[in-house]
């Protein structure tokens, strides 16, 4: 059975510790829309703004809210603990497999999300498992409807983490 391509983001799944999953708030730096799953980075000035593929280290964790157009100054719910678990889908046109578990790879070039929705549209890039360094794979996400291969959900971990250092892949 082949996996619904349904992208919605980062979501958190679990904390890697067994603790609980926090929200920060976070200074907003521009006034573009900020969608719920939305990777957020760390910029000049204490602030953050959406993320990017290969944004390496200034990573912060991903936003909990959908905020439509924040003024410059506006705060944006965050989940910033580098040790949750983020379920996030994988892109189309390659097929991980459980091969790829523990492998590092990047999320996709930023695009808007659903206005309708709020929520984000990111995925995982899967043809830069293994060379992408952004995030780690954990697994699959247990769930009958989800298999190994195109638009499969991951677990995984922002591996390039403001608050913590990189390490590699396997």
């Amino acid at each position: 059975m082949a996996n619904t391509d349904a992208p919605m983001g980062f979501w958190p799944i679990r904390h890697l510790c067994g603790g609980e999953i926090r929200l920060s708030e976070h200074i907003c730096t521009t006034s573009a829309a900020i969608f719920k799953g939305d990777p957020l980075k760390v910029v000049a000035g204490g602030t953050v703004e959406v993320a990017a593929a290969d944004d390496g280290l200034i990573v912060i964790g991903v936003a909990a809210e959908y905020v439509a157009s924040a003024a410059a100054g506006d705060t944006v719910k965050v989940w910033d603990d580098p040790n949750i678990v983020f379920g996030v889908q994988a892109d189309s046109g390659t097929s991980p497999a459980a091969t790829d578990v523990y492998n590092t790879a990047n999320f996709i070039t930023y695009a808007a999300g659903s206005t309708t929705t709020g929520l984000s549209i990111m995925e995982l890039d899967a043809s830069d498992i293994g060379t992408g360094a952004q995030l780690k794979i954990l697994g699959k996400i247990p769930d009958p409807d989800n298999v190994w291969g195109e638009h499969v959900n991951l677990e995984v971990v922002f591996n390039e983490h403001f608050l913590k250092a990189a390490v590699a892949g396997v």
